[in-house]
């Protein structure tokens, strides 16, 4: 496991064994055409990245609240082999990238060479394998007992998929990956927080109101010209309307950093959501996965 050749074997042999080979992408999502909304779009996604709390700072959370690591509320990687056409990549891109990160954070290295695999596999078939090269692999393992260096250059790789994807217009896809991401993080953390409940988890999860805002947004300026982003729209417009009335900082509210790690607050009232809030968007948020990842 020292040497990179090995890891660079072990994980060959994962995505034969647990991921699969290539198989031939089935469809395509429209390549939309340069237009004046492009600075728009960058705005949204930069907002989506900064406001969303680090998975590190998730993570200290939910083992403040006693979870342990939950491998089963996880995308198995086994579905891989199922996403053949270019908006399930996206999506379950996003879904990996979130998923590799929880298992970073809880230092569980079988489970994140799993991830990186699939996520590879992913990114080959959108053809952006660059982002998850030999470079990116070695890095990873150099730094596997270094969470905050990991989650970095986790965050760092996905910071690139998006930036080639942006290059050779396919802004639609990047959005999707996005999407699929944001909404992975915010179905561990309500499944968590429904056996682990406590007032910071809710707090974190009622402060996801903040970057739904911008992806939202985000999604709004590919949807008219691809179907499969137009599904997406109407799933955030869901979450939106259940988001609606949840308390969040105003204001007074920053957005900040303390050791790496994306803290959001500082205004009155905090951040809060009820019971019934939380179970509509726990059941909401749960649907939506589940129909991204089957």
């Amino acid at each position: 496991m020292r040497s990179i050749p090995l890891l660079s074997t072990a994980l060959a042999a994962l995505l034969l064994a647990s991921c699969g080979g290539d198989q031939p992408q089935q469809d395509t999502l429209t390549v939309p055409a340069a237009d004046s909304t492009a600075a728009l779009r960058a705005a949204r996604t930069k907002n989506i990245f900064h406001n969303i709390p680090a998975p590190m700072e998730t993570a200290g959370l939910l083992k403040k609240a006693g979870a342990e690591y939950e491998k089963d509320i996880l995308n198995d990687v086994k579905h891989v082999n199922d996403y053949t056409s270019a908006s399930k990549q996206a999506l379950n891109l996003g879904i990996y990238g979130a998923d590799l990160s929880y298992a970073s954070v809880y230092n569980n290295t079988q489970e994140s060479m799993l991830y990186t695999s699939c996520a590879q596999q992913l990114s080959k078939k959108l053809g952006v394998d660059n982002a998850f090269n030999e470079q990116v692999v070695s890095r990873l393992e150099q730094n596997r007992n270094n969470r905050d260096s990991l989650l970095s250059i986790i965050s760092e790789t996905y910071w690139q998929v998006d930036g080639y994807l942006k290059e050779n217009q396919r802004d639609n896809i990047s959005a999707l990956m996005i999407a699929g991401g944001w909404v992975e993080g915010l179905y561990i953390a309500s499944q968590v927080a429904a056996q682990h409940d406590t007032p910071e988890l809710r707090q974190r999860i009622a402060e996801q109101k903040l970057p739904l805002t911008d992806l939202l947004e985000l999604v709004k300026t590919y949807s008219p010209d691809d179907p499969a982003v137009n599904a997406v729209q109407t799933d955030l417009e869901k979450l939106t309307e259940l988001f609606k009335d949840v308390v969040t900082p105003t204001g007074g509210a920053t957005v900040t950093k303390e050791n790496g790690v994306t803290v959001i607050g500082g205004g009155a009232p905090q951040a809060g959501l009820t019971d019934a809030q939380m179970k509509a968007i726990h059941d909401a948020v749960s649907a939506i996965r589940n129909a991204y990842i089957n």
